[in-house]
């Protein structure tokens, strides 16, 4: 087994990019580390966030990452370990995604759904529709759907570029901790001790 060895404190979350040859990894530590996989050697330390680094996220094709935190930002990185700019948001962020080619960033702060413009940075809406805080987003392969999940025990999926809600999943019986969207499905994992498959066109429940 090959393992990636240079945080100090416990690792909270880690992505790859598509083809598995580079991955990002955030910590209690404080710092974002970018990994080269087949290699097992660390690329770069990012050092930026005051607090725990709470998410991560990359691109599909590796050329964007973002790491959110318990410091109330979102930051964006190459993978040499540059940051291309900050998110500042009023409260911890819990979760960040991608849009597939680096044009938006998501993230849940609070009852919230952020979208943002990576370019400008510019917060282009805050989605509310949740009751209970934000634990979990992601966006669709295709880029045009967005999915969140919290601790109202509710997974929604919300139009990328209209920035609606399009409708609510329901199920789960504790709070639904991560999401993610694959191949037209939804995979959501919770306090339940469950792992529910939904079609991401219908809501649902295989």
């Amino acid at each position: 087994a090959l393992m990636l060895r240079g945080h100090e404190k416990e690792v909270l979350d880690v992505a790859m990019s598509a083809d598995g040859s580079r991955a990002v990894s955030g910590s209690v530590d404080g710092t974002v580390r970018m990994w080269d996989v087949a290699g097992g050697t660390q690329l770069a330390k990012c050092e930026g966030h005051t607090d725990w680094v709470t998410g991560v996220a990359v691109t599909p094709n590796g050329s964007l990452a973002a790491s959110c935190g318990r410091d109330g930002t979102v930051r964006l990185w190459t993978l040499s370990g540059r940051e291309v700019r900050k998110l500042q948001h009023t409260g911890e962020v819990m979760g960040v995604a991608l849009a597939p080619d680096g044009s938006r960033a998501v993230t849940a702060q609070g009852k919230l759904v952020l979208v943002w413009d990576c370019n400008s940075g510019q917060n282009l809406k805050s989605l509310s529709k949740h009751t209970g805080v934000v634990r979990g987003v992601a966006v669709s392969e295709s880029g045009d759907k967005i999915v969140s999940c919290g601790q109202d025990l509710c997974v929604m999926v919300w139009d990328m570029q209209r920035l609606t809600h399009e409708r609510t999943l329901e199920g789960h019986e504790g709070v639904v901790r991560r999401v993610a969207v694959i191949k037209g499905r939804i995979v959501s994992c919770g306090q339940d001790k469950t792992v529910r498959v939904w079609e991401l066109g219908t809501g649902r429940c295989e």
